[in-house]
């Protein structure tokens, strides 16, 4: 049966601090914190996890930050980490209650080298097989040349297996070269590399369809409040959740629960419609979770349900 894999290069712990007030020049006692092992491929397993969809984690973590990776080891998730001298970096969040903010901080980590690429790549192809769905999520860490995910990709490609990508920058713009079946940037994502402002989901759509053209088959565009954009060979659907609850506890994560729940819709074969509402319902109860990915399950048929899409 086929699996689906995850591969985040750049792993991180993200750390949450809430507060109730964030002053300048100020000493503050945190309500609460909590930290968490993340980066954008494990945010996408531990939402498999949730569905109950086993997932295998690959990618790098420091030697010195091992313990928190090691720790999502479930009977849903799998781990086969490729280890790195050093720390993985860390991702700081303030929530202010107060006026209902966040504010992130982002610390660099360790350093790749040409041998831990070479180790990943053999590590993905001994662990993936045809027909598996493989996710490459996120930015790439220091050390690793621009067209990793390129390279990473092509692998999959070898070896008959589908590959997703959701990262941004210049390593978007090689992965698109190893012609990935689908790509989910956001919208802001999508401007960087079209060099477009897209005021609308018309313009969006657009953008996207020159990515088909290319030979993408997919393009998923997450577009926060405003939904999600999704354009195809044959299609151009745009999708938004109503009537959702007002008591949101993080946007953190989002995009990558709305890219599980399409990996998910995938694997069980679920048609165009059902997979846009999969993946709508699991980015929209990742609001209601501090641990990006940690969904609560019993949401999702209402949010399903709640689920609009239009043809652009």
């Amino acid at each position: 049966m086929a699996k689906i894999i995850t591969v985040t290069a750049n792993t991180a712990v993200d750390f949450c601090i809430e507060v109730d007030g964030l002053l300048k020049r100020q000493n503050i006692v945190a309500n609460h914190s909590s930290d968490y092992a993340c980066g954008k491929g494990i945010n996408v397993a531990r939402a498999l996890a949730a569905l109950k969809i086993p997932c295998t984690c690959l990618g790098f973590v420091g030697r010195q930050s091992l313990g928190p990776f090691l720790a999502i080891e479930s009977a849903m998730l799998h781990t086969d980490f490729t280890v790195i001298e050093g720390k993985t970096r860390t991702n700081i969040t303030l929530y202010d209650i107060a006026d209902n903010s966040e504010t992130h901080i982002r610390t660099s980590g360790f350093t790749v080298t040409d041998n831990a690429c070479q180790n990943l790549l053999d590590k993905l192809a001994e662990q993936v097989q045809s027909g598996d769905l493989v996710i490459f999520s996120g930015s790439l860490p220091p050390g690793a040349p621009d067209d990793f995910h390129a390279a990473l990709i092509e692998q999959c490609h070898r070896q008959s297996a589908i590959p997703f990508l959701d990262s941004s920058g210049s390593s978007l713009l090689a992965g698109l070269k190893a012609r990935p079946l689908l790509i989910k940037p956001n919208q802001q994502e999508l401007e960087e590399i079209t060099g477009q402002t897209l005021h609308d989901a018309k313009a969006v759509a657009a953008a996207a369809r020159a990515i088909v053209d290319q030979g993408i088959a997919w393009v998923y565009v997450s577009r926060g409040a405003e939904g999600l954009v999704a354009v195809g060979e044959q299609f151009a659907l745009t999708a938004r959740v109503s009537n959702i609850p007002k008591n949101i506890l993080s946007h953190v994560g989002c995009g990558d629960a709305l890219l599980a729940g399409v990996a998910a819709a995938c694997i069980a074969g679920l048609d165009l419609q059902e997979t846009i509402k999969s993946g709508m319902a699991c980015a929209t109860a990742n609001l209601y979770t501090r641990e990006p990915g940690r969904l609560a399950a019993d949401l999702l048929p209402g949010f399903q349900a709640n689920c609009e899409i239009h043809e652009i």
